[in-house]
């Protein structure tokens, strides 16, 4: 039998930086029975540079060989940023602006046979409140990011639309916060597929990244839309689109099957759109070959007929 490629195997290919950085484990947030989010904080005022929907190299103590993992938080956060903090001891509170320190974000999936992760899972977050430093070390890496190197032709860039499968939300989410941040003048669509245990009793708190997402798609944020798919056992004979419950005024609709590609033929209509227009995919393999493939084949072969450059694309294994 073969032995599975380990994630420096299968990013040999891809660019890297050369620094390692030193990272402490600051914070640890259970999403879900199978995921976790990690805050790794940089120490003394540092920063670290990456562009949106980079991964980092992640060598955890008496493993020999790195993990790799998404960073799923915004470029603007990897650096010192202000933070609003009100002062409640004082008779008239004032609003006083703070310093904290730049951290990057992981979202990882519980992964006994991945060691890094493995270990990563082992962690209690009790821990944190001790007097030990939980350290790791971090290299960046990746060429799946935003904006898209090298922009794909003079066309201007009007609409970007983001197909996530699972945790393939993970490079998205920092791209997506980072549109927001830098206020692209750019519609953004997400389609977002998950699996649910139960689709017909949604716990949107377990969804990985829901609120966030709802947020940047909130008033006066991005320009565009957010739709979740909810795949499961009680989903497949389901169509039905609705609002979900306690976020209506977001607009984050909902459907229970998986997404397929007329989903994004509704978002880019006509061949002036797709001219104008990047499209991002994470998912499994399966998923991401068959978008891609359907996006970039000729119209008269009943695909979309995109340029290779305006589809971009990451498989999660």
């Amino acid at each position: 039998m073969a032995t599975k490629e380990g994630h420096l195997e299968r990013t040999a290919h891809e660019p890297r930086d050369s620094s390692l950085h030193k990272v402490v484990i600051t914070r640890i947030d259970q999403i879900n029975p199978s995921i976790r989010l990690f805050r790794l904080t940089i120490p003394d005022h540092g920063s670290i540079h990456f562009k949106p929907g980079q991964w980092l190299d992640v060598y955890c103590p008496g493993i020999s060989k790195a993990g790799g993992f998404t960073i799923t938080s915004p470029p603007s956060l990897a650096r010192p940023h202000p933070r609003p903090h009100h002062d409640p001891t004082q008779p008239t509170p004032d609003v006083v602006i703070q310093l904290e320190e730049g951290y990057l974000e992981l979202a990882i999936q519980k992964s006994p046979e991945n060691p890094a992760a493995h270990y990563l899972w082992q962690l209690e977050p009790a821990l944190l409140d001790s007097e030990l430093e939980l350290i790791l070390y971090v290299r960046v890496g990746g060429s799946f990011v935003f904006p898209p190197k090298p922009a794909p032709t003079t066309t201007p860039l009007r609409k970007v639309v983001f197909v996530a499968g699972g945790v393939g939300i993970n490079p998205l989410i920092s791209m997506l916060s980072h549109i927001h941040d830098q206020e692209f003048p750019v519609g953004v669509q997400l389609l977002y597929s998950v699996k649910h245990p139960e689709p017909d009793n949604i716990e949107t708190d377990k969804v990985l990244f829901l609120d966030r997402i709802a947020a940047l798609f909130g008033p006066g944020s991005l320009r565009g839309t957010a739709h979740l798919f909810l795949t499961g056992e009680s989903s497949v004979n389901s169509q039905g689109d609705k609002e979900i419950a306690g976020i209506l005024p977001i607009g984050v609709s909902l459907s229970r099957r998986r997404i397929n590609i007329s989903d994004i033929e509704r978002i880019l209509y006509n061949a002036e759109e797709r001219k104008s227009a990047v499209v991002y995919i994470c998912g499994v393999p399966s998923m991401t070959d068959e978008f891609v493939h359907k996006l970039t084949a000729p119209v008269s072969d009943g695909g979309l007929g995109m340029e290779k450059e305006r589809v971009l694309f990451e498989k999660w294994w």
